[in-house]
């Protein structure tokens, strides 16, 4: 136990002592603060310049929202700066008195678009470069839409705003959620499933590479003649871990933090992402943690394997592959959280760390289905951190190329 804690004391230093590590966690921290303070002091500051005073809300009313060009062949639109309001917009008209004029205006740019109308329901929309954001032609539809139906009730001896009325009328409702909301749990999940997949991707590979380094400068000979290669491949692994861990937790502790307060400034429109239940917390402190520990012993089991840090990525790709399914199911299981794929998924060791979680935050379970995938994803991981330390062992060292795990395998059972 003394050399454990001696290594697992020795790699967590190597990690905080790290400048690259100290400032990739400073500068992330920044980012998350800046990410959520930033909108909030810009939403604040608008909140502010809208009650301000008459005088600058008078201001922004008379900006344009563009110049727009318009034929109107039968005088169907009889008042633009009106049919601009029913757009929801406010244009700066062009008046033109034959179909050459508009093409020319947006040609020359004297104006963004033009109209050639027809009647109401028929017009001809003129724009040299249209973009993925362009909104005037649906609105414009909208307002002729709705023109052409006042007129047509009008003349029919109807009053178009008490039909109009009529369509405003919306009912009111209640929703009781007898189970999850999976629509309100969505946003939090999606992150706590990213937060997994980035611990594993990044920590994965720096665990196989402090492993491995050791085999590359030949410090592993003289480690394990004073070492015990089970407190050295446990130590590795755990310090890794908990470097993630530690990491993960500032980051989105500063983001969290900030919020708290901005929040106002938000008003409350990231709740559904940084207010978790306790539940959704503990099953990712469980199944989570209990995952990612499974995976380092993986990463760790596979560093022992090779000689070369560049040996790693090839070495660690059959793990990475196995994650990267994991973590497809878990997308894929967000839209349907009862689905049968993500129920057979919540039970297998290394794909419960996510199943598991999206079912508790998302779904219906039932406490015994919690129990058991608990209980097989713990025995794997104690089995993988066992492997991983009789594979380090016997891989300490073996030099050269690469080592087959079908290999280690056949080694450890005929010992």
């Amino acid at each position: 136990m003394k050399q454990f804690l001696t290594v697992l004391k020795f790699e967590l230093n190597n990690y905080f002592k790290n400048k690259s590590f100290v400032l990739t966690t400073i500068v992330l921290m920044v980012l998350a603060a800046g990410i959520i303070a930033l909108p909030g002091l810009l939403m604040g500051r608008d909140d502010s310049s809208s009650v301000s005073g008459g005088a600058e809300s008078g201001a922004a009313a008379e900006e344009t929202d563009g110049t727009v060009a318009l034929f109107d062949k039968n005088g169907n639109i009889s008042d633009p700066a009106a049919f601009g309001e029913a757009m929801g917009m406010n244009i700066e008209w062009v008046i033109c008195t034959d179909s050459a004029q508009v093409e020319d205006a947006v040609n020359e740019g004297n104006a963004e678009a033009g109209f050639i109308v027809e009647d109401l329901l028929h017009y001809t929309y003129v724009v040299e470069n249209r973009s993925m954001s362009d909104t005037l032609q649906s609105a414009f539809s909208q307002a002729a839409a709705m023109s052409w139906r006042a007129q047509t009730l009008t003349e029919e001896g109807l009053d178009p705003a008490e039909i109009e009325s009529l369509y405003q009328v919306q009912p009111q409702y209640e929703t009781q959620i007898l189970g999850k909301d999976s629509a309100g749990s969505y946003a939090y999940t999606y992150m706590l499933i990213m937060i997994l997949y980035f611990l594993l991707i990044f920590y994965g590979q720096m665990i196989a590479t402090s492993v491995t380094s050791e085999k590359s400068n030949r410090a592993i000979e003289i480690l394990v003649t004073s070492v015990d290669s089970n407190s050295l491949i446990f130590g590795k692994v755990l310090a890794g871990a908990i470097a993630g861990l530690i990491q993960c937790v500032l980051i989105l502790g500063s983001a969290v933090g900030t919020y708290q307060i901005f929040r106002e400034s938000w008003g409350g429109l990231l709740d559904n992402v940084f207010d978790i239940p306790v539940p959704v917390w503990a099953a990712f402190g469980v199944f989570g943690m209990m995952g990612y520990l499974l995976y380092a012993f993986c990463f760790g089991m596979l560093g022992a394997l090779v000689s070369k840090t560049e040996d790693i990525s090839k070495a660690s790709m059959p793990v990475l592959m196995i994650y990267i399914i994991s973590f497809f199911i878990a997308i894929m299981g967000l839209n349907d959280s009862n689905s049968l794929l993500v129920r057979a998924a919540s039970f297998i060791p290394f794909t419960s760390s996510n199943g598991m979680l999206i079912r508790i935050s998302m779904g219906s379970v039932e406490m015994w289905e919690i129990i058991v995938s608990g209980a097989l994803l713990a025995v794997f991981c104690v089995g993988a951190g066992i492997l991983a330390a009789k594979i380090f062992r016997f891989g300490t060292l073996m030099y050269g190329n690469p080592i087959k795990f079908t290999t280690a395998l056949k080694k450890i059972r005929e010992k």
